[in-house]
Parts: C-alpha cells; sequence; structure tokens
C-alpha cells in the first residue's frame, strides 16, 4: 500500500496544474464605498484540483483597470483592525506592477502595501472586501471595506473576436 501511495503522490502533484482551471466572477456594488469606488469588479479565480479557489487578479467590470492579486499575510496577523464580527480571512496583496499600484493609491491612500481582505469566493455569493493598508510608520490601518453582490459568471470559453462569433446559433 505504501509503494503504491508514493509511486501514486508524484502522479496527483503533476495533475493539478493542469487540470486547475479559470473562472471569473462578477459582482456589482452593494454598499456606498464600493460605488465610489468600482462600478463593479470581475475576480479571476483559479479552482485547484481539490475545490480550493484563490484569486488571482481583479478587474473593472467597467473600465479598463486590472490588477494582479498575490495570496499573502498580514504583518504579524494583525486581524484586529477589521471591523468587528468580520470573518473574512482570505488574504490577497496588490501587485504594484501594471494598474495595481494606482488602484492602491485610491483604495488607501498614503499606503505604501496594500491588501484585500476576502471571505471565501463562490458562484451565487455575494462578497465582502476590506481593503487594508499599510503607510510608511509599519502601522496597518483599514482603509475602507466594500460590498459587492455576486452578478454572474463570465463564459472564459467564448469567443471575443467579432469574427469568431457564429451570425447565427449552432443547429
Amino acid at each position: 500500500m505504501r509503494r503504491l501511495l508514493l509511486l501514486v503522490l508524484p502522479l496527483i502533484a503533476l495533475a493539478t496544474p493542469a487540470r486547475a482551471d479559470d473562472r471569473y466572477f462578477a459582482f456589482d456594488p452593494a454598499n456606498d464605498a464600493a460605488r465610489l469606488m468600482t462600478r463593479g469588479i470581475t475576480l479571476q479565480v483559479e479552482r485547484g484540483l481539490f475545490g480550493g479557489v484563490r484569486a488571482e487578479r481583479l478587474y473593472s467590470t467597467v473600465g479598463a483597470g486590472s490588477a494582479s492579486l498575490e495570496r499573502a499575510e498580514l504583518p504579524g496577523g494583525t486581524r484586529t483592525v477589521l471591523p468587528d464580527g468580520a470573518d473574512e480571512s482570505n488574504v490577497y496583496r496588490i501587485m504594484p506592477e501594471g494598474q495595481g499600484a494606482a488602484l492602491g493609491r485610491a483604495l488607501c491612500p498614503g499606503a505604501t502595501t496594500v491588501w484585500l481582505i476576502m471571505g471565501r469566493i463562490r458562484a451565487v455569493r455575494d462578497l465582502t472586501v476590506h481593503a487594508v493598508g499599510q503607510g510608511a510608520s509599519g502601522q496597518v490601518l483599514l482603509c475602507r471595506t466594500m460590498e459587492y453582490r455576486y452578478r454572474g459568471e463570465w463564459d472564459a470559453h467564448a469567443p471575443t473576436r467579432p469574427d469568431l462569433i457564429p451570425a447565427r446559433p449552432p443547429q
């Protein structure tokens, strides 16, 4: 049994990236902070072999902005900055490349590093996002809390070029 396990585990490890798939969940703003910052967001998430979901990128649903996200931890595990009763625990650092730095500045003016703390990302489930920033002094502060309503899932396999979209549905 032990031999079989040792032979199968490397195969599972190799198959994990091949079985992972990207999904795109769209959300509409549900509170004033979210409406002020965005008119909607789309999260590109990767679902792993065992069903775990990890956010990879945040897109402005209406505009052209986007930012890469990286799994992270708050310095020193600082969770006391979240509002009372907040149970969101997935921490993502906004990567400064591309438009990430501008997004970070908009969410947390003056912060040198910005994180988004979210609940579990699932289809047909609303989402709370806490923007948390760390200033030059090293203090971690809550910048804003944004609420989003689930809108739907984008079809990642749909053609995007007009010449690839059929004139009429296939029969």
